[in-house]
């Protein structure tokens, strides 16, 4: 099964993005993480808040050959990636070798309930904005998951995330 893992955590869900998928114009998405956690990056020992990790995950995916832009605080991080197989091999290799910045890897203890309500108003919302197939997420679930073959090549995904970001910012 190939699934394109999306991911956000500004202050609730985590949408990373792991950039799995299909075709060879792959639009991968908007992922995004954030947050005020104290976290202990992994291997470091030293304590990071949330903000802090995603500064240091855009830094470690850049130094990795991923362009993105360090996270504004409590925003959370932002990745957009268009492209075939090369960039997402790219992408998955930058994930890999940063994952112990990332604050949702990093994540410990149970999902916060808040974050499951914001998630499963995002599939609401993706749902009325024209991806039908969009799937609620599980119970316990970190993140949104996207099955490319259900949902990945809907004409109205972009259009939808863009409609639907703010709910997962803690907006309606």
């Amino acid at each position: 099964m190939r699934l394109r893992i999306l991911a956000a955590l500004p202050l609730a869900l985590t949408l990373t993005l792991a950039g799995c998928g299909g075709d060879d114009e792959d639009d991968t998405g908007v992922a995004s993480a954030g947050g005020a956690q104290q976290e202990e990056a992994a291997g470091g020992g030293d304590k990071l808040s949330k903000d802090e990790m995603g500064v240091k995950f855009a830094q470690c995916m850049r130094e990795n050959g991923i362009q993105m832009e360090d996270p504004k605080p409590g925003e959370g991080i932002k990745i957009q990636s268009k492209g075939g197989p090369e960039k997402r091999a790219a992408m998955e290799r930058a994930m890999e070798a940063c994952r112990k910045y990332n604050p949702q890897a990093n994540a410990s203890g149970p999902p916060d309930p808040e974050q499951q309500e914001r998630g499963r108003k995002f599939a609401e919302c993706m749902r009325e904005n024209g991806v039908e197939k969009f799937p609620d997420p599980k119970p316990g679930q970190r993140g949104i998951m996207i099955d490319k073959r259900t949902v990945g090549d809907d004409p109205d995904l972009e259009k939808a995330q863009q409609a639907c970001q703010d709910i997962l910012q803690g907006g309606e």
